[in-house]
């Protein structure tokens, strides 16, 4: 005979489908006209960017383009000059589990890079970049609480877990006009530029998420083309966005990931040789992910006094706690500059963060390093380019309380400082962020299905009311009552036990 069970399910956020493509770079072209003839390379920088992304149940589409800004020294070896070319990309993934409700998180990498002139107008580079995506999709995962029938003995165990409430994307744009003011030198063209986001501020309400954060747009910029002559300046921009996400509520944990598909900026002297207006066109991408704590209980064995049983079982995996993580922190380092040594530096940025997540002397510590990108000048005042790395650690305390953890997190570079030490030493100060989630994971073997062997009846001593059995100290009564037909409820009450093991070894009184 099979036994009906009582079926239930919770909501979980499971990976559906994680994937690399790489776009191959290969191009050989002659500057323009207007571009002065290279003397030597300073820096090939490539930059990947989305223009629009598109996800269906089983598929996902991107499709983006590649700039690479060649910053070079000129014949006279005293201005920084640029010349860009953009390349379009595009590329697919797909799957065979459909998903419904589903988000993609999607990071383009530069996996490496070559540049070589071939002459003082020819450039010769060739490289690649991978589109890296995780699809993430809810899930409904079913368990078995109960199973129904007279003679069945069954053992529940109940677990706190996060149970997906909502999970949701959404692309919004940014656009500003942004005043580099009368005290800074005047733009004439863009040398480089860095966007980044970051949310501050998360209110929930039914369906909806109120995200309030901050875009800063840090540039480089030519005052004058005929000397080269550059100015950085840094914006600052407030920004807030409704999103749409349904199961979204002020009673959630609410994750929410913010990324640049893409951005340009544009000079307002290009039209007024007086303006000193900047306009800001982006492209943003929000990721949420809503979740609550709720108790789950399921059926972890079971016994027939009447039959034996047959119990099918198989692993259910619960997210049993999440937490969300912001740590503001910083890191020092001093770095060497080499042996023609440093006057200045013209502009500091970070070109990439690596960090990994550790047990360190009984700490969860995430730890890695920042690349430090600087164009300077060097004892002699001619500009070079140079890259060195900034090791951080840091041990968020939210961590510490958490029983081996699985940590998602990113570490970006807010800002960064230097100071000139010596003749060829710059210390080097990154203020950086550390956000993503914590969990712990619970696993466990739930009952499926339970069928009673007819044929095979289980044998009792119906001869006497009780029988005497001794106990081993830390026997479990569920073995005992599991090998007399009995039930542990039985043997606690006749027993006067309050735990499920026994303490002490001793004679027990088993009720038949």
């Amino acid at each position: 005979m099979e036994y009906q069970m009582q079926r239930e399910s919770c909501a979980v956020c499971e990976t559906v489908f994680e994937g690399t493509k790489e776009q191959p770079i290969d191009l050989d072209f002659t500057l323009p006209d207007y571009c002065p003839d290279i003397e030597r390379i300073l820096k090939c920088r490539v930059t990947p960017s989305l223009t629009s992304r598109n996800l269906s149940a089983d598929m996902l589409e991107l499709d983006g383009s590649v700039l690479m800004s060649l910053y070079y020294l000129d014949a006279k070896k005293q201005a920084i000059r640029l010349c860009e070319h953009t390349m379009p990309f595009s590329c697919s993934f797909s799957w065979k589990t459909g998903a419904e409700e589903a988000a993609a998180l999607v990071r383009l990498r530069t996996e490496y890079l070559n540049c070589r002139a071939l002459s003082p107008r020819r450039v010769d580079i060739h490289g690649a970049v991978s589109a890296i995506v995780t699809v993430c999709a809810r899930n409904e995962q079913e368990y078995f609480s109960r199973i129904e029938g007279e003679d069945i003995q069954q053992s529940r165990r109940s677990a706190a877990v996060s149970r997906l409430c909502g999970i949701g994307q959404q692309q919004f744009s940014l656009t500003e006009v942004l005043d580099i003011g009368a005290g800074k030198g005047h733009p004439e063209s863009i040398l480089r530029s860095d966007l980044s986001v970051r949310c501050d501020s998360v209110k929930a309400m039914s369906d909806k998420l109120m995200v309030g954060g901050e875009a800063v747009l840090r540039m480089l910029y030519v005052t004058d083309l005929e000397t080269g002559a550059q100015d950085t300046m840094t914006f600052h921009i407030p920004f807030s966005q409704v999103l749409d996400v349904r199961g979204v509520s002020d009673s959630t944990t609410n994750e929410v990931l913010l990324e640049v598909m893409n951005y340009d900026t544009t000079l307002k002297s290009e039209f007024d040789e007086n303006s000193t207006l900047v306009t800001l066109d982006a492209r943003l991408c929000a990721t949420v992910l809503a979740s609550e704590e709720t108790n789950v209980e399921w059926v972890e064995d079971a016994y027939s006094t009447e039959y034996e049983l047959s119990l099918t079982k198989k692993p259910c995996r619960f997210i049993q706690s999440l937490t969300v993580l912001k740590e503001e922190f910083s890191a020092k380092s001093e770095v060497n500059t080499g042996e023609n040594g440093i006057t200045k530096i013209i502009d500091l940025w970070c070109d990439s963060v690596s960090s990994i997540c550790v047990a360190e002397n009984e700490q969860m510590t995430v730890r890695g390093k920042v690349n430090c990108c600087m164009l300077a000048l060097d004892g002699e005042g001619v500009p070079y380019y140079l890259e060195r790395p900034v090791d951080f650690s840091v041990a968020p305390e939210v961590l510490q309380s958490m029983t081996h953890p699985t940590v998602k997190a990113e570490v970006k570079a807010e800002n960064l400082s230097f100071r000139i030490t010596g003749d060829d030493r710059v210390e080097i100060k990154a203020e950086l962020c550390l956000t993503g989630t914590a969990y712990m994971e619970s696993s466990w073997k739930g009952i499926t299905a339970a069928e009673g062997l007819d044929d095979r009846c289980r044998r009792k001593d119906k001869a006497a009311a009780l029988t005497l059995y001794y106990a081993d100290e830390g026997e479990r009564l569920w073995d005992i009552a599991c090998a007399y037909c009995t039930s542990v409820e039985a043997v606690k009450l006749e027993n006067d036990l309050t735990e499920d093991v026994m303490t002490a070894a001793g004679m027990i009184l088993i009720p038949m």
